[in-house]
Order: C-alpha cells, then structure tokens, then sequence
C-alpha cells in the first residue's frame, strides 16, 4: 500500500504445522492426479511429477507433525523431557502432558511415525544411516523409487489423520485437537 500501512495476512495465532500438513494433504492430491495423467498419456514426465507430489508429502506431513507436538507441549506449559526426536515426544506426550494416568498412543501410532521419519530422513538426508533404517525397514534405498507413488502419498495421509486422532483424543483437551485432512481446505489450483 502507498501510505506505508501494511496487509497482515497471518493473524497472531500463526500455526505453522496445520499449513503445512494442509500442504501435504494438497500435495498427495497432486500426486494422485499425476499418476492418473501418467497411466492415461503414458508420458513419463508425469510420472516424475507424481514422484515430486509423494516426496513433498512425506516431507510436509513429517514437519507438520513436528511442529503439531511442539506446539502442543508449548500450549501445555510443558517442557519436553528426555533425549529424542519428535517421536519420542509424540510417545511421552500423553503422560507428560495430561498425567500418568492417561493411556499410552496406539501402537499403530508409534509404527506410522517411525515409517515417516524413516522415509522422511531418507529423502532429506539420504546418507548411510537413513538408507540403513530405510533397508531395516524393509525397502532398499535403490528401490525408493518405486514406492514413492500416489498410493503411499495417500496412505501417508490416512495413517497421519489416524496418528492425529489418536494424540487428540490423548491430549486434545489440553492443547489442541489434532490435524485431520478431511478438514483442511484445499484450492482449486492446488492440482
């Protein structure tokens, strides 16, 4: 504007982790679009988008569920203890946070977070000790390739709305509910 006052476009209550995994939930849209179009014209551009999409979704929904547990602890008042990533905090969030007698996460939940942060350190780091927990997982780092599709990009995103409704339902009443796709708006030019 010409008289100096500025446009404030992110209120105070600025929430990063939501935008990105909002971005995530687009991105694994944008890779299911993209497989379609690669099936359909048969052009392999199509399908390096495609593998573009899934490496963004992974990469957006990890840092979303990052930020999502540091926010909370912030929102709680707590400081997370002990050594560890964001995994382990998501697992020490329900004790930390509410108490020792809230209920532990499911074991699906500690299960879809180490797959993330195991496909997630492969793509972002990509040195021996990410492709070594990639093959102790089950996946050769020379095969990546080949399961970066559409398919894991959506999965991706339902294990993470499973990961977010079960911290949700530990902690939410303290902090804040959990992320979910279904509720995360996507633009029209978002595919």
């Amino acid at each position: 504007m010409s008289d100096g006052s500025a446009i404030e476009l992110v209120s105070p209550d600025f929430f990063p982790a939501a935008m990105l995994y909002r971005r995530a939930c687009a991105t694994a849209h944008q890779a299911r679009q993209r497989a379609t179009e690669a099936a359909q014209t048969g052009r392999h551009e199509r399908r390096l988008r495609e593998l573009d999409a899934v490496v963004e979704t992974i990469v957006l929904a990890q840092a979303g569920a990052e930020g999502w547990i540091h926010r909370a602890y912030h929102l709680a008042d707590v400081e997370p203890q002990g050594a560890g990533g964001w995994v382990a905090r998501w697992q020490a969030a329900p004790q930390a946070i509410c108490g020792p007698g809230t209920r532990d996460l499911d074991a699906e939940t500690g299960e879809t977070l180490r797959w993330l942060s195991t496909w997630r350190n492969f793509l972002v780091h990509d040195d021996a000790r990410a492709r070594e927990r990639l093959r102790a997982n089950g996946f050769d780092a020379g095969s990546a390739a080949a399961h970066l599709t559409a398919d894991m990009a959506e999965a991706v995103i339902a294990r993470m709305d499973d990961a977010f409704t079960d911290i949700g339902a530990c902690i939410g009443w303290r902090t804040l509910a959990g992320l979910n796709s279904a509720y995360l708006w996507r633009a029209h030019d978002e595919g």
